[in-house]
């Protein structure tokens, strides 16, 4: 019998484990970059829809270490969430589907809306937008958890590794 993770959606409750592992995993360990904060990111609601759409919401309020001189999200603190939550949907697709939903990041494109104060509670929201052959990319939005004011929207391509050595 599946242990309940607590984590809402239409997927398995063994996907729901499987995701939160691998983010858990891309956090890394407390030596890693970024791990004071990303730690405290969580995975709160993983769907696929019709078998092409993964979409993930992750939650967390933004604190003092998160912030610049103003006392607003750091905008590089800002891609360091972005880059894992864009992924977990690419991966909890992949884990319905079969496929590999895992890459290393070839490009992101962050667009900020607002000024995200300190304090404020945020909903990550990510969904797939392309998931076939080597490139796979996915749009992720961080919005008010309460009044759903929309500060930063992204799209994050990764590239899957390649399994042969490259020729140079």
């Amino acid at each position: 019998m599946a242990v309940n993770t607590g984590i809402r959606g239409n997927v398995s409750e063994d996907v729901k484990k499987k995701c939160r592992q691998v983010l858990t995993y891309f956090i890394g360990p407390s030596t890693s970059y970024g791990h004071t904060i990303g730690r405290n990111l969580r995975l709160t609601e993983i769907n696929v829809l019709g078998g092409e759409e993964g979409e993930t919401v992750c939650e967390m309020e933004v604190s003092e270490d998160m912030c610049n001189v103003y006392g607003t999200l750091h905008g590089g603190c800002a891609a360091y969430l972005i880059d894992p939550c864009s992924v977990s949907s690419l991966v909890s697709l992949g884990f319905v589907t079969g496929r590999d939903g895992s890459g290393v990041s070839q490009s992101m494109n962050v667009i900020w809306h607002r000024p995200v104060l300190k304090g404020t509670r945020l909903r990550i929201i990510s969904k797939t937008i392309f998931t076939d052959g080597r490139l796979r990319s996915a749009s992720c939005e961080m919005r008010d958890k309460e009044s759903n004011a929309l500060y930063i929207s992204a799209v994050h391509t990764t590239q899957a590794v390649s399994k042969r050595p490259s020729k140079l």
